[in-house]
């Protein structure tokens, strides 16, 4: 049985993102809309340059409050996240993930353009149901 890449988990599905200049509120709705725990965050050109997860928002939330929900996307983003290429092999990406305690990771192309997230959640229905552990 071939492995399965990070390209074949993402092939079906839209990329749900925001922008830098978007607010935190938006992108908790952008979350709860799409029944997502992140968005990344992508510059005009698509080009991926940070994300927000559940995580994020839950501190933002209890250090600031109501008023973390104003705050911009651009100034409490993680900056440069680690991400996975289409190529990378469900094995791999899984020990990323685990090793950096990420439940979701982004997957760019070559020049660093959104492509799609893929979720811990996903990597593991993937790799259970084909038995790709080595």
């Amino acid at each position: 049985m071939p492995v399965l890449r990070a390209g074949d988990v993402i092939r079906d599905s839209k990329p749900v993102y925001a922008s830098p200049e978007d607010t935190v509120e938006e992108a908790a709705r952008i979350m709860a809309s799409h029944n997502v725990g992140s968005v990344p965050v992508v510059d005009e050109g698509g080009r991926l340059v940070g994300i927000f997860t559940e995580r994020d928002l839950v501190r933002l939330v209890a250090k600031y409050g109501k008023s973390a929900l104003d705050m911009r996307l651009g100034e409490v983003m993680t900056r440069n996240p680690v991400t996975a290429s289409p190529d990378e092999p469900l094995p791999e990406l899984a020990h990323k993930m685990i090793e950096h305690g990420f439940r979701h990771i982004p997957v760019v192309d070559s020049e660093g353009r959104l492509l799609g997230v893929v979720s811990i959640r996903r990597v593991l229905r993937h790799l259970m149901a084909g038995s790709e552990w080595p």
